[in-house]
């Protein structure tokens, strides 16, 4: 069975919390000028510097070398594959098959014994 829903009650210590939280926030308002103003004068002094040593200018951006496709085919059984007899387009670097990482104990020479 569902249990039955109590109404919420009046408490006036509700009231003194949220006061306290208002009182101290606009205490905090007031303070932080005096604590944390040192914060927007550095930000000031940063601004001044980088307007100075044009940091946002354009920088000399490397342009990529473009590279001329062949000709689509004008074939659907030339489109497969059209490009993959071109070396400058394979994603093979290292030949058709790579050679699997053998094991250390093989490369160094050592009795399997000696290995955990």
């Amino acid at each position: 069975m569902a249990e039955e829903v109590t109404e919420l009650h009046y408490r006036p210590d509700r009231d003194a919390i949220w006061k306290e939280v208002i009182v101290s926030q606009i205490k905090n308002v007031k303070n932080w000028e005096v604590e944390w103003s040192f914060q927007v004068d550095r930000y000031k002094k940063l601004e001044e510097g980088t307007a100075k040593a044009n940091v946002f200018s354009k920088s000399k951006e490397k342009v990529a070398d473009i590279v001329d496709h062949p000709k689509i085919p004008t074939t659907s059984n030339g489109v497969i594959g059209w490009l993959a007899n071109d070396r400058r387009f394979s994603l093979e670097i290292f030949g058709r098959h790579a050679n699997p990482i053998r094991e250390i104990y093989k490369n160094l020479e050592w009795p399997i014994e000696g290995c955990p």
